[in-house]
């Protein structure tokens, strides 16, 4: 595009106002900053060039606009595939994925159609059919070496990370419990000491264990867990029993790690030690064969 001399003028005069503007207006920020840090009261500058604020806003604006987007369609068969698994954890154990798929397998059978691994400690179970999954969410408590199992269903727009666990459900044992008191509502009534009931062993309820009891209860995961429990009984005698417990929820203080106690931190135990190797002289070696007497005897 052409210009006269006339609005070429005008034009470097429109720059040179714009350039002054956009310098008083920097000079003006800066004094403004200045003032506000020594504690003074200050009005922000206003920056009055309409071309220089749609120059800075088209600038902002392309910069933050990414240039790829991915479309529900792009992700439709992703999303499609896993939308029948689970994503779960251990609670206070990250076994190996081998170990965790073998684990699942032989829980769940063929209703397991993969295992996999998604980030630490995180996995992903994929089943051959949403029912299937479904019917593994709503079948209770799972445990894995003792320690509960935490599931989610997958869902596509959460990352799915441990989370901060307030309640755990533990098994427990009760220690020489008379015969009389291993019904159901008794065992409720004793360990609801501890946590809140929630089912007796299936085991312990068909009687065909009728030693050592076994009661699976919900704990606040900060709650001292005393060793024994008091309670009256039908005579007005006091009786003592002691509990075993399968897995404690311990909490380090030093990572707020699930599974070990502050001792066996080891950020509390520090940089380990690296063992060396060390070369013996042989000049020693030869100074211990001299030592042997001509009788054959070595002096002790």
């Amino acid at each position: 595009m052409s210009l006269s001399p006339r609005s070429s003028l005008r034009e470097l005069q429109r720059q040179d106002d714009v350039r002054a503007d956009f310098t008083h207006f920097l000079d003006a920020n800066k004094q403004c900053n200045s003032d506000l840090s020594q504690g003074k009261t200050s009005v922000p500058p206003i920056l009055r060039s309409g071309s220089v604020v749609r120059s800075l806003n088209s600038s902002f604006q392309s910069a933050g606009k990414p240039s790829v987007k991915i479309t529900l369609d792009d992700i439709e068969e992703e999303v499609s595939f896993w939308n029948s698994a689970i994503v779960c954890y251990v609670l206070g154990a990250n076994p190996p994925l081998e170990v965790l798929e073998g684990f699942a397998r032989r829980d769940w059978k063929e209703k397991v159609d993969r295992v996999g691994l998604i980030s630490y400690g995180i996995f992903i179970i994929r089943f051959a059919s949403v029912e299937e999954r479904d019917n593994v969410l709503n079948g209770g408590y799972t445990f894995f070496n003792k320690r509960p199992v935490i599931m989610k269903a997958w869902n596509p727009d959460k990352d799915f990370q441990k989370e901060d666990m307030r309640m755990v459900p533990i098994w427990i044992q009760l220690e020489n419990l008379e015969l009389k008191y291993c019904g159901q509502n008794t065992l409720f009534k004793l360990v609801g000491q501890i946590g809140d009931p929630i089912l007796v062993d299936e085991i312990t309820k068909q009687r065909q264990k009728l030693i050592f009891p076994r009661v699976l209860i919900e704990v606040s995961m900060k709650q001292a867990l005393p060793e024994t429990i008091e309670f009256e009984d039908e005579y007005g005698g006091v009786a003592i029993v002691g509990i075993k417990y399968e897995w404690k929820p311990t909490i380090c203080k030093n990572c707020n790690g699930l599974g070990h106690n502050t001792t066996n931190s080891r950020k509390a135990q520090g940089p380990q030690k690296q063992q060396q190797w060390v070369v013996k002289d042989k000049k020693e070696t030869s100074k211990k064969e001299e030592t042997v007497a001509a009788d054959g005897f070595q002096p002790i």
